[in-house]
């Protein structure tokens, strides 16, 4: 009688035991931070989109791994949860409230393109939850009074600065410039930064016109170009723009003593199409993977590229959309720890105030819209076929030819 006494005895207190166990959250469940993504991984911008989560998912690792992120006396897990966007601004609005209303997430990470931002940004801000955006600059997303919205690109209108930067440091000193621009928003947008930098540097505008988007043909324009004869040419369009102004500037015997582009240099079609035609163009650039940046999460851009390449092979060179998703991923981390909480309001209010160099991305602060005001970021040139990174100097491979040689004595 004892002996079963006994027996239920510990019966009772196994169950007890396990019900206890099987009540009480694990230390993992407690400490997790979760971070909803809805990015493109179908449609027009699954290229693009697939970097981007390329680039969260190699912080996401990485933190997990080394430590965790640490706040309020605890230590805490990423989780990451993702859907496809498909490309689209309205289902990305939709699965923005899923993540918050139905996943329950702390943080929200962008997707891809300021369009659908523009729309997921608005859902953020209806629930005030914190969106850290890796590829969204146009500036209508942040002129709208949001508080939970904060982007690691700078505004279009900063693409061109160091390039400007740039050309004033050489010697002899460039001294004129003549900007051509596709009538088109974001060339427009990327003249409008250049234009004051330049004036303010003591560069004089000799001329400063737009030509019809999707050009085939400024061949007028140019010989206006050629006339003036500026040491500088500067051509804000798209990729089309950038090798047809190459292409009739030799055929125009147009000799800029240096070629700037907005875009479509550095892209292996470039130099395909061109050939030597293409040598000693220039283009502003986010970030590039052989920069020399530091920070205390990955140590050096080196460090950070090998961390790609662990996870997607040696052959996967990390373009600015995945290391801007690892910025995003980054600035969380720092923002948290800064705050010593997970409070959105309070890391809110810490990112706001961060001014940091990351080894993913050249330095960010922030304005009072959520803008990255640090304009320091990389310029290539073509050179021997190659493209070289030429600015800034902590991080140059080789300095920048200038000036380009006359279409006569290449």
């Amino acid at each position: 009688m004892k002996r079963a006494f006994n027996v239920v005895v510990i019966c009772v207190l196994l169950v007890g035991l396990i019900g206890i166990i099987g009540c009480a959250p694990t230390a993992q469940q407690e400490n997790t931070i979760t971070i909803g993504a809805a990015v493109s991984l179908t449609g027009k911008t699954a290229y693009e989109g697939k970097s981007v989560q390329q680039g969260y998912e190699v912080w996401a690792d990485w933190v997990n791994s080394h430590g965790g992120i640490t706040a309020g006396g605890k230590t805490y897990k990423a989780k990451m949860i993702y859907y496809d966007d498909q490309s689209n601004a309205t289902t990305g609005a939709q699965l923005t409230e899923k993540l918050i209303t139905q996943d329950k997430v702390d943080f929200l990470f962008g997707p891809y393109s300021s369009a659908i931002t523009f729309a997921t940004s608005a859902i953020g801000e209806k629930y005030k939850k914190l969106t850290i955006a890796p590829e969204a600059n146009a500036t209508n997303i942040y002129e709208r009074g949001y508080k939970y919205i904060f982007s690691v690109l700078p505004p279009a209108p900063a693409l061109l600065v160091p390039v400007a930067d740039m050309a004033a440091t050489l010697n002899p000193k460039p001294k004129t410039v003549a900007i051509i621009t596709a009538n088109d928003l974001f060339p427009i947008s990327v003249s409008d930064g250049f234009r004051p930098e330049a004036a303010k540097l003591g560069f004089q505008i000799v001329l400063d016109e737009k030509y019809a988007a999707g050009a085939t043909d400024i061949s007028t324009l140019l010989s206006k170009v050629k006339a003036l004869n500026p040491d500088i040419l500067v051509d804000s369009g798209y990729t089309a723009d950038s090798l047809m102004v190459m292409k009739q500037c030799k055929e125009l015997n147009v000799n800029p003593k240096m070629y700037i582009f907005a875009v479509g240099v550095m892209i292996p079609g470039f130099v395909q199409a061109l050939g030597a035609t293409g040598e000693y163009a220039l283009e502003g650039e986010w970030w590039l993977p052989q920069m020399k940046l530091t920070d205390d999460i990955f140590g050096t851009t080196a460090d950070y590229v090998k961390a790609c390449t662990d996870k997607y092979g040696a052959d996967f060179v990390p373009p600015y959309q995945t290391s801007s998703g690892t910025a995003a991923g980054e600035l969380l981390q720092l923002a948290i720890k800064k705050a010593d909480s997970i409070d959105t309001d309070k890391v809110r209010d810490a990112l706001a105030g961060l001014d940091v160099k990351l080894a993913t991305w050249p330095e960010i602060a922030f304005n009072e819209k959520g803008q990255d005001i640090m304009t320091i970021h990389p310029v290539i040139q073509v050179q021997n076929g190659k493209f070289v990174l030429v600015y800034p100097q902590d991080s140059q491979e080789k300095p920048p030819i200038y000036p380009a040689p006359e279409w006569g004595k290449r």
